[in-house]
């Protein structure tokens, strides 16, 4: 069904708060983001906001699903740039997509694993939203393994006993793979996120300069021949 006018110019308007709040945040950083800012800067009045975001957290949880989605949505790119059957192809992709989404989206990355909004709750809503990018690298490294693509040490290697509860629990919670895929995409996010989080704050550029993505690729070929990758 066709969109009425009204309807329109209200969506028009929450997508540029939205805009203005990644504005304010790229300036100000996450902590000072505020809705009276916004609303100054969009020449409404502060209450004529409210209607759209009840308060500052509605609106970082609004913020958080756009960022999870557009972060979400870079990885499976990446990884369906390559056939099916091409494992370490797909990984190596979607590795690339995560670097790449973070250096072009620095407010988003920084409001997804940056530092806390004080006194902002996680919403449960997000849950599921922030879970689903991790599934894409639990998935392409599960689905590698179940193709038996991965091999040598690393699929033998001996979790600590309540590491693998842990994981087991999470099987038991819905999560899709079992304690050995669990580990391997978190030490695998752990890399690719240290890396990407160094850049953006400028540890790394001083090294590296030009050859930044030269280096990711290393380290995902690196990351890539340690799972075994055939």
């Amino acid at each position: 069904m066709a969109q009425t006018r009204r309807e329109k110019l209200r969506d028009a308007t929450r997508e540029e708060i939205m805009s203005t709040a990644w504005k304010q945040i790229g300036e100000v950083g996450a902590s000072g983001l505020s809705l009276r800012g916004i609303a100054r800067e969009m020449g409404m009045t502060a209450p004529g906001l409210y209607r759209y975001y009840k308060d500052r957290d509605a609106l970082v949880t609004a913020l958080l699903m756009d960022a999870f989605g557009s972060f979400t949505s870079a990885l499976e790119a990446g990884r369906d740039s390559r056939k099916a059957d091409d494992h370490a192809g797909r990984f190596s992709a979607m590795g690339k997509a995560y670097f790449q989404w973070g250096a072009s989206n620095p407010q988003r990355y920084m409001l997804l694993f940056g530092t806390p909004i004080q006194g902002y709750m996680f919403a449960e809503e997000l849950g599921p939203v922030a879970q689903r990018s991790f599934l894409v690298l639990q998935g392409v490294i599960g689905e590698a393994h179940a193709a038996g693509k991965i091999v040598g040490e690393v699929t033998a290697v001996r979790l600590p006993t309540k590491l693998k509860a842990q994981y087991e629990t999470l099987s038991r919670m819905g999560m899709p793979y079992g304690p050995l895929v669990t580990h391997l995409a978190l030490s695998v996010w752990s890399s690719i996120h240290g890396i990407t989080s160094l850049y953006l704050y400028n540890y790394l550029n001083g090294f590296l300069g030009e050859q930044m993505e030269t280096f990711v690729d290393a380290e995902l070929a690196k990351i890539s021949h340690m799972l075994g990758f055939e």
